[in-house]
């Protein structure tokens, strides 16, 4: 009898492929920009940034033969004020990961140190999405719920700010009332669906999925984008009334629900202008999701002529623009997909009390885990951690379009 395969398979080597890709996104687009800019060391302490609000002086007629010159006013100046806020990224190792990955001869990774360069790398991601909220910790809106499963409403995020075993809060739609936690043990980005290991009692439509780690009625969390490029007359902006304090609102446009077109992106540039004067366009950038992107080429798509010849025969039919209204564009996944905003980098800063290192004790970075006895377990903690919230010291000088439309498909 032959010498079949089934008795040799103990003999076979078995080939394990050194490359490892990525089978989820990891950008940090915008807070990669933010964190090289304007950086003020600060303690626990309220910061303030003086802001020059108001023009003084009183001007008008005068008749110098006698005449009355009249009283003068000076300019007015105010500050906004805010806090750091304590933010931490948690990483659990078990020691058996540790022995089994340590050296070549056993795995194609050290998995111990992948995961302290993986962690970094995910925690500045989930930063990224935190700066696309509204300085409350709302990551997403319930659509509906099926079992443990929650299919989110696609505006603003769908599931986009949030990663597989999260740990979410569920807010009632006032975010008065915290329903309780629990982790995300899956995710569909396509279906925009979250799966919870259990749903809070109470969870329905129009719920509020929020960061987890926040308390409270109208919780408090990072200070993003919606929060800063808002033109509302109601609530506070770091430390003012938006009723009282006009000037400390940003410009926006609503686009009411319709497609992008020209005239909101125009009118949202010339707001800015109206408020401060045309020098600061210079330093516009143009953030938004690629569904805006898309919407913006697609208008060109309709007017668009294709020239060949002269030794360049490609066409590229989906234009890639670098530029849209002459700003550089910032085009990023986790962005809002119902708005544009035109932001001005030099504007913003963040107040930092600890930037994003280990979270360190007595010179201890790595932590123990107790067990059930009382004794060791076999595994480890390690944490990233840092104080910081984000501001804007013109808000004026920033604009945006919102409600807008996304193409179908986004």
């Amino acid at each position: 009898m032959a010498l079949s395969n089934t008795q040799t398979v103990a003999l076979q080597l078995e080939k394990v492929r050194e490359k490892l890709p990525l089978l989820y996104e990891r950008d940090d687009t915008f807070f990669s920009m933010i964190q090289k800019r304007d950086v003020e060391k600060v303690s626990s302490r309220t910061m303030r940034v003086p802001l020059q609000i108001r023009p003084g002086g009183r001007p008008g007629f005068a008749s110098f033969d006698g005449g009355d010159l009249g009283r003068g006013s000076g300019t007015t100046y105010d500050v906004a004020t805010l806090t750091p806020i304590g933010l931490r990224f948690a990483v659990e190792v078990t020691k058996l990961v540790e022995f089994a990955t340590n050296a070549s001869e056993k795995a194609v990774e050290d998995a111990t140190k992948r995961e302290v360069v993986n962690a970094m790398r995910e925690f500045r991601t989930h930063l990224d999405c935190w700066l696309q909220t509204a300085g409350n910790g709302v990551l997403g809106t319930v659509q509906s719920v099926s079992g443990s499963v929650l299919t989110l409403a696609a505006t603003p995020f769908k599931n986009r700010l949030l990663r597989f075993d999260q740990v979410v809060q569920i807010y009632d739609p006032t975010l008065t009332t915290n329903r309780g936690g629990s982790n995300i043990t899956a995710i569909d980005y396509n279906a925009g669906t979250i799966t919870l290991a259990f749903v809070p009692g109470g969870t329905a439509a129009n719920d509020l999925v929020a960061v987890d780690g926040v308390s409270g009625a109208s919780p408090t969390f990072l200070y993003g984008i919606p929060y800063h490029h808002s033109d509302a007359a109601t609530g506070t902006w770091l430390g003012f009334n938006r009723a009282t304090t006009p000037e400390v609102r940003a410009n926006a446009v609503n686009a009411g629900g319709a497609m992008m077109t020209l005239p909101p992106l125009r009118l949202a540039i010339n707001k800015i202008r109206q408020r401060v004067g045309s020098n600061v366009l210079g330093k516009l950038r143009v953030h938004l999701h690629p569904a805006q992107k898309a919407a913006y080429e697609e208008l060109a798509i309709v007017i668009s002529e294709i020239e060949k010849g002269g030794g360049n025969e490609d066409v590229d039919l989906l234009f890639g623009n670098a530029r849209i209204a002459g700003f550089p564009v910032i085009e990023n996944i986790h962005a809002d997909p119902s708005r544009v905003d035109f932001i001005n980098l030099e504007a913003w800063g963040r107040a930092e009390a600890k930037p994003i290192d280990f979270y360190e004790l007595g010179g201890q970075t790595v932590f123990p885990v107790y067990g059930a006895s009382g004794g060791l377990a076999a595994s480890y903690l390690f944490y990233y951690a840092t104080m910081v919230q984000f501001f804007v010291d013109a808000p004026a000088a920033v604009s945006s379009v919102t409600n807008l439309a996304a193409p179908a498909g986004y």
